[in-house]
């Protein structure tokens, strides 16, 4: 009874813990919109991650205008803690040459995806990711020369004015910040109860050792107890037997010894009668 005590307080205090312990579910995928100057950013990423996880992380974008000249487009991605930031990793999604800009339109070919894969450090807290976005774009602003033949009040009447277009390469800067996975890293209490949890372990495997041990221990002692019992009953029925014997040949000593006894005196009696008496 006193180990049977042991072992259910045992396995309570293990189900108690194991309901302390956090469920790692299969972590969703999510997204949030950035929104530049030029380009909206639909970013993708799974809702959580742990410590040495590789997280891929996906950048759909689409241009804000009808005319979008892109010269760059990076990102950063953080994690901060108490001490402050750290950078994990910093990508170029998409790279021109300078004056050289990608032309992007409002059709769905402007429309481009680019991804990139980044490593939860082992030593990372519990934390969240964060992404700065940067993007280097050409203004569509222009100026213009006139050509045209002067003196201008003279010429007004006869010919056009030609005007020549030029685009402006002055470069336009805008960034972003962007929420990324939650890092569901263990926590001070998660690893005190954990290391609870695995002595609690030992202790039930402990105990289940000993259980079955004492198991075997008493599935022996029954059957060496019934192999008492076993001869036990053959000694009984032995000494049955023997006894119902004795009394047999008890029986019969008697009868033997009452007819030696009954056959003596059948005899003296006899030798008297034959013998004459004596005369004087």
């Amino acid at each position: 009874m006193k180990f049977q005590s042991i072992f259910l307080a045992t396995a309570i205090l293990l189900v108690s813990i194991s309901l302390l312990t956090p469920a790692f579910a299969q972590s969703t995928q999510v997204s949030y919109t950035v929104k530049l100057s030029s380009f909206n950013l639909n970013v993708s990423y799974p809702s959580e991650v742990m410590p040495t996880d590789n997280v891929t992380i996906t950048i759909q974008g689409s241009p804000r205008a009808s005319n979008v000249y892109l010269q760059s487009l990076s990102v950063i991605v953080y994690y901060a803690d108490a001490a402050g930031l750290h950078q994990l990793t910093s990508q170029t999604l998409v790279s021109n040459p300078s004056n050289s800009y990608a032309y992007y339109g409002t059709s769905a070919t402007a429309n481009f995806t680019k991804s990139l894969t980044v490593n939860v450090p082992q030593d990372a807290p519990r934390t969240s990711l964060v992404a700065l976005f940067s993007e280097t774009t050409q203004s569509n602003n222009y100026y213009y020369n006139d050509f045209g033949p002067y003196p201008f009040s003279y010429w007004y009447y006869r010919d056009p004015i030609f005007l020549s277009y030029y685009p402006s390469y002055s470069a336009e800067t805008d960034q972003a910040i962007s929420p990324l996975s939650y890092v569901k890293a263990t926590t001070p209490e998660f690893v005190t109860l954990q290391s609870e949890y695995q002595q609690l372990q030992q202790q039930l495997n402990q105990a289940q050792t000993q259980n079955q041990q004492l198991h075997t221990s008493i599935t022996q002692q029954n059957s060496t107890i019934s192999q008492l019992n076993q001869q036990l009953t053959s000694a009984n029925t032995t000494a049955q037997t023997y006894q119902t014997a004795a009394v047999v040949f008890a029986i019969i000593a008697i009868a033997l010894a009452a007819l030696s006894i009954y056959e003596i005196r059948s005899k003296g009696k006899s030798k008297n009668i034959s013998e004459p008496k004596s005369t004087n």
